[in-house]
């Protein structure tokens, strides 16, 4: 298939395609919104193929859920395998070896310190409310910290906690969000200039708290990167004040890597770049080759939940924990974190020179293989550029997707090196037609 991708010989809503979209809207909620007139038969590495025969590079990897693309041989191999053996069985009722092989290969990793325990549960979203919950519980406390921008899920607690228009006057009773800026530098939520800013958005944390009280809040939730807002990096310097902030004033620290981990950004987590620790940590399906999964990694004082506190009844699927045991396996075994590091910054490269060259791109960021390309101008019209691009790739067979003004890239860590060279071809000549026709647009 690599050698064939792209290839687009049929209208992608044809035939059975448009039945099945016709089902859809008149079945699913209206929440659903594709931003793709695609029916999938099968995913292969990096190559989609739809219902029609149509093949197309993919460089979400499936929304950032597939970090081995489709299909990757051992994955495969290891969920026959469980399921012929045993697909799942609940850990509320018995005790699971491969529960513990996957915690303890994750605590040989994570930026924890100390002894850590888990908790199992089936998705990024359940994660952070898992871990919500467990912060409750271990200090007795209502406010949490969080950051504009931020997203973290689709349950009550986790919407609240993100920064999402629809949901933000859904906050549940039984907790209190303070949302604060987040060091988005190219599009200042405080509206200052990089170059006079000094950081202003850590006076702002600081003023919060002191008006709060540090010891009143449960504690700060951040996303080291805020891929679904565009791939936002916080600057060094930032990092390196904000975790002296939060060590000096004793607010526990989670950290959303559901995005982020494992490998994405060039480290197994993250949070490595900055050398930053967490008390606690949310991982999701990202790290089962995108079954249901999450698990929640925090200090063994912090998850110490009373007896049946907190159970899931499906939560560490045996499927998906064989899943992400191999995910990891492969990862380390072709030294796939490494890779993302290396091709990452050749992309980032690449796409600086596009951005010189086009004069319709404003910034690009990226760390390891997750890169935006945010519009420049103002930031409705960054939407309707992201939104045309977004289309025309499509139709060229690339697939990407877009936040506001900014088109976000997180193609398989294990993508290979020439099909990445014609996604990348194809986003260059796209781009170059936008850059011609942005007078016609405006």
């Amino acid at each position: 298939m690599n050698a064939e991708a792209p290839k687009i010989t049929s209208y992608p809503i044809g035939g059975r395609a448009r039945e099945i979209i016709s089902r859809d809207v008149k079945l699913m909620a209206r929440s659903y919104m594709r931003q793709y007139p695609l029916v999938v038969k099968r995913v292969e590495g990096a190559i989609v193929e739809d219902l029609n025969g149509n093949l197309y590079i993919d460089f979400t990897a499936g929304f950032g859920t597939l970090p081995l693309g489709g299909l990757n041989p051992e994955v495969v191999k290891s969920i026959v395998r469980q399921a012929e053996n045993l697909s799942t069985y609940s850990l509320r009722a018995a005790y699971s070896e491969e529960a513990l092989e996957l915690i303890e290969e994750l605590s040989k990793i994570a930026p924890i310190r100390g002894d850590l325990r888990a908790i199992f549960v089936n998705s990024g979203s359940e994660a952070v409310d898992a871990a919500l919950r467990s912060m409750i519980w271990h200090t007795d406390k209502r406010i949490f910290l969080s950051f504009i921008g931020a997203y973290h899920g689709s349950t009550l607690a986790t919407s609240s906690i993100s920064f999402n228009n629809s949901w933000i006057r859904c906050e549940p009773s039984f907790m209190k969000t303070i949302h604060i800026p987040y060091p988005y530098c190219f599009r200042c939520p405080l509206g200052l200039n990089l170059d006079k800013c000094r950081l202003s958005c850590l006076t702002y944390l600081k003023d919060v708290t002191s008006r709060v009280g540090a010891q009143k809040i449960a504690s700060i939730i951040l996303e080291p990167i805020q891929v679904e807002a565009g791939v936002i990096i916080p600057p060094k310097n930032y990092v390196e004040k904000f975790s002296k902030i939060v060590r000096e004033k004793k607010i526990p620290l989670i950290l959303d890597e559901v995005s982020t981990a494992p490998g994405r950004s060039g480290r197994w987590f993250a949070a490595e770049h900055w050398n930053l620790d967490a008390d606690l940590i949310c991982l999701g399906p990202q790290l089962s080759s995108g079954l249901p999964l999450g698990i929640v990694l925090a200090r063994e004082s912090i998850l110490d939940l009373e007896p049946e506190t907190f159970e899931s009844t499906t939560g560490g699927c045996q499927l998906s924990i064989a899943s992400a045991l191999t995910t990891l396996r492969v990862m380390r075994d072709e030294g796939l974190v490494e890779r993302a590091g290396r091709l990452g910054r050749n992309v980032l490269k690449r796409l600086e020179d596009l951005r010189d060259e086009s004069g319709v791109v404003g910034d690009v960021r990226g760390i390891g293989l997750m890169i935006g390309l945010e519009f420049a101008g103002d930031l409705e019209l960054g939407r309707r550029l992201a939104k045309i691009f977004v289309k025309e790739c499509f139709r060229s067979g690339l697939i990407i997707r877009r936040r506001l003004s900014t088109i976000i890239l997180t193609p398989p860590l294990n993508i290979d090196e020439k099909l990445l060279e014609k996604g990348l071809e194809i986003l260059e000549a796209k781009m170059r037609e936008l850059s011609r026709s942005k007078e016609t647009i405006c």
